[in-house]
């Protein structure tokens, strides 16, 4: 039993000098990363990335970072072959960024874990902060749940999944919530509206503050084929938009119903979304008014000749309809089309212009003034 045992420590000893010996692939050695990025107390940013064989690195974004430099921006390379750029002062927020290396595609920093998972490959994130903190930013407050459906789409013959917020009391509660269909857009997935843009710490936090009622938010895929390039046999064009308003109404409602505690009718019932998305909310929202009673648009337009061949009267019935996008945002002479259509038809609505473009600052902003108008009476 000695010898066996005095074996076994023999072998444990071989096997960390081994380990510790044992030297780590080049592309794995955790020891060369560099910080990326590095955010300054002056809101400076760092960028870096370790590519000794490359020729040229480029900063990206999507647009995220390209919002304040304005332009793709080259690296420099140093003796050891890390590139570095430092941009900024950087105004407080949430940045996206990414590298193109070698006339290649944009790809994530390796150095950050923090990422927003897209359809066409995910990119980086990281946050600027400011002297107090954004509506996205965690704080001690009560959390809710994330949950994750799997489901089997009758309608779209595949499997799909989509996330349910939960708010805090939830589970220990007997009562119904009202319901926010929340979308997401074109380069995006079911997962964006929580692991990006943080509608489930923004809904925390404002419950935390007492501005919102408390609501279940459901975030559905909003595609038909998961894959950037779909194959021959995928529909595309109008087809796609009327199936994904078939997909909501008969596949992920009812399945929210069924299996949460939601109150299913018109008056406890809102729908918003983000570019595609919000092209999405406004189509689904006017073409089944009698089942939706909040509409929202954040940085896109809707369908121009089917609104206006719409009721105003109709329309009035809305309890919100809300309009928001960036002055520097190439969607907003559409949005403003909308606003100006609206008003000329005497049709109730709020118009939120603001400045930044198409990115996650304006969207996380646009929920947070969008979510306190809901369900209030």
């Amino acid at each position: 039993m000695r010898a066996s045992m005095v074996a076994f420590g023999l072998f444990g000893l071989a096997a960390a000098t081994f380990c510790q010996r044992a030297p780590s692939p080049y592309y794995e050695d955790t020891n060369r990363i560099p910080v990326s990025p590095e955010v300054h107390p002056d809101r400076t940013v760092t960028f870096r990335l370790l590519a000794p064989k490359a020729s040229e690195v480029v900063l990206m974004g999507s647009p995220g970072i390209l919002e304040v430099i304005r332009a793709p921006k080259p690296l420099e390379k140093d003796e050891q072959g890390v590139w570095s750029l430092t941009v900024g002062p950087l105004p407080p927020g949430f940045y996206t960024y990414g590298y193109a290396i070698d006339g290649g595609l944009r790809m994530p920093d390796p150095s950050n874990p923090n990422l927003e998972l897209r359809r066409w490959g995910a990119t980086s994130i990281f946050i600027v902060p400011g002297a107090e903190k954004a509506v996205f930013e965690e704080r001690p407050v009560p959390h809710g749940t994330v949950h994750v459906n799997f489901y089997d789409s009758r309608n779209l013959g595949t499997s799909r999944m989509v996330y349910v917020y939960t708010p805090p009391g939830y589970e220990s509660s007997q009562q119904k919530y009202p319901v926010l269909y929340l979308l997401h857009g074109n380069g995006q997935i079911e997962a964006s509206w929580t692991w990006t843009g943080r509608a489930n710490v923004i809904m925390d936090n404002l419950l935390a503050g007492g501005k919102i009622r408390p609501m279940v938010v459901v975030m559905p895929y909003g595609h038909i084929p998961r894959e950037i390039k779909p194959g021959p046999t995928v529909p595309a064009g109008p087809a796609d938009a009327m199936a994904i308003e078939k997909e909501l109404l008969n596949e992920v409602k009812p399945l929210v119903e069924g299996k949460y505690r939601v109150l299913a009718d018109r008056e406890h019932r809102a729908i918003a979304g983000l570019s595609m998305g919000a092209a999405q909310s406004l189509s689904i929202g006017l073409h089944n008014l009698k089942q939706f009673a909040y509409i929202a648009a954040f940085s896109g337009g809707g369908n121009r000749a089917e609104w206006e061949k719409a009721d105003p009267a109709e329309l009035n019935q809305l309890k919100v309809l809300w309009l928001g996008c960036g002055t520097d945002d190439a969607a907003y002479k559409s949005v403003k089309g909308m606003d100006d259509l609206l008003t000329g038809k005497k049709v109730k609505h709020v118009f939120n212009p603001s400045g930044g473009g198409h990115s996650w600052p304006n969207w996380q902003v646009y929920l947070s003034k969008y979510a306190p108008l809901l369900f209030q009476n």
